[in-house]
């Protein structure tokens, strides 16, 4: 039961329940899937084979649809063609023809946006252009590096003012299928903005929705407005790919512990992904500097790692999930930090009185030694407070909502439990005694830490908190 969740990619390499079920057991807590690739159809077959894998794991399993956005892309095409630094290559809403060195985009305001002396990096910065001509339908670049561009390669315009929507046609109809599959999570792709958020967020109403939304910050736009995403978010990702290519990479360092620190501030949860053991796509073992990336991330309090191409298409998917979970687990050991270092600005403070229990629950190891927080809830919110208090228990969070139950999933230390709503202390401290044997959470004298809200027929937010000995 490691603290930090692991997030994987479904894809080809885990296309069977099998599979998918192995994962959970090593360790994964929510799974992923990417609507950059493939329709609706594809991405209902795709939760179906996941729920079917996810059906008798020992806990809830959430599943998170990664909504693609206005991923910017050269045309598709046969072959490869040489990069020469120095030499010229053309850009356009017209025909590739790669004969003349004319590649044709996906996108006509990415001819539209660039300007004379800016930059356009393709394939994740691999290949550097300077623009030298713009045009109404075309542009003409000069190679900045050698390399080999092969066709559908994405494209980031650092330097310029990109006017597309964040949402595209088949991001909506994207969000309306992962309405119907009733995920738990959408993971909204270069995002902007705060008002990215609040559209998305009433197109998944409108569908009857109510899907966690996680803003993925990989635009210099995003980091310009983080306050009132992180407001108006329900988590946040890391997507250090494109954010690195956006911006300096000398930069994502710093701005990576920057968000995971404003979001721990925010009570919300923020994930790190790409690369983090992008070596096991092709080798059973990670490199050292991979370790230390997800060690890193650990000792700052993410709430969980994200794993991509890694489980999605590599060879060693199941390998991948038990060496992260091992880090994770052995990282955590040496993970000293408690609720004291996360100053929450008091606006952002719903409730004193939840807020001030969830303080004292997260704080009381230093009291007594106990050995589980067992928090119920309704909503979830008593759980995301103590998680983002970094208690050294695990929190059980008994809750009486299905719906609660896996979107709980991707919170930092917290694992759901679905339980009847107890209508009397007895049936409270009975509910937490049979959990804890089932699950083997701890023994006979045994302290665990219980919180909830009185009176037990209403849903009054967290009131109460108490010390319980397990009798059995």
């Amino acid at each position: 039961m490691k603290k930090t969740k692991i997030i994987a990619t479904y894809g080809p390499a885990i296309a069977n329940s099998s599979k998918v079920r192995q994962l959970a057991d090593a360790g994964v807590n929510v799974f992923r899937v990417n609507c950059s690739h493939g329709t609706a159809d594809d991405f209902k077959k795709s939760v179906s084979i996941i729920r079917r894998g996810i059906a008798k794991a020992k806990f809830p399993v959430g599943i998170l649809f990664d909504i693609s956005g206005p991923k910017l892309r050269l045309d598709r095409f046969e072959g490869e063609l040489l990069m020469k630094q120095g030499e010229s290559l053309t850009l356009t809403t017209g025909e590739t023809d790669l004969e003349n060195r004319i590649i044709g985009v996906n996108h006509p305001a990415i001819i539209a946006s660039v300007k004379k002396s800016e930059r356009v990096f393709i394939d994740d910065g691999n290949i550097v252009l300077h623009v030298r001509k713009c045009s109404k339908n075309k542009i003409e670049l000069e190679i900045g590096n050698d390399g080999v561009l092969t066709g559908g390669k994405g494209i980031n315009l650092p330097d310029s003012d990109i006017q597309i929507p964040t949402i595209t046609e088949k991001d909506k109809a994207d969000l309306k299928t992962a309405c119907e599959c009733m995920a738990d999570f959408v993971a909204l792709s270069f995002v902007r903005s705060g008002d990215d958020i609040i559209q998305a967020r009433k197109i998944l109403k409108r569908h009857g929705g109510d899907q966690d939304i996680i803003a993925k910050l990989e635009k210099k736009e995003a980091i310009d407005d983080i306050e009132n995403i992180m407001l108006l978010a329900d988590g946040v990702m890391v997507a250090r790919g494109d954010l690195g290519v956006e911006l300096p990479f000398e930069e994502l360092p710093h701005l990576q512990k920057k968000i995971i620190k404003l979001a721990n501030c925010h009570h919300k949860p923020v994930i790190v992904a790409t690369q983090m053991l992008e070596s096991m796509r092709f080798s059973p073992r990670a490199t050292r500097a991979e370790i230390s990336d997800v060690a890193t991330a650990v000792f700052d309090y993410v709430d969980a790692v994200m794993l991509s191409a890694e489980t999605a298409t590599g060879t060693y998917p199941l390998e991948t999930v038990q060496t992260m979970a091992q880090v994770a687990l052995n990282s955590e050991k040496f993970s000293k930090r408690n609720h004291v270092d996360v100053h929450v600005e008091q606006h952002l403070i719903r409730s004193a009185v939840t807020h001030a229990i969830a303080k004292s629950v997260s704080s009381i190891q230093s009291d007594i030694e106990a050995k589980a927080i067992f928090a119920f809830t309704s909503s979830g919110f008593t759980a995301r407070l103590i998680s983002n208090l970094f208690p050294p228990q695990r929190v059980i969070a008994l809750t009486y909502n299905k719906r609660v139950l896996t979107k709980l999933t991707l919170l930092r230390s917290v694992y759901p439990i679905f339980v009847k709503k107890p209508s009397s202390f007895r049936l409270m401290v009975n509910t937490v005694e049979r959990v804890s044997r089932k699950f083997e959470l701890s023994q006979k004298k045994d302290k665990v830490v219980i919180a909830g809200g009185l009176p037990f027929d209403s849903n009054a937010d967290t009131n109460f908190m108490m010390i319980h000995e397990i009798e059995k």
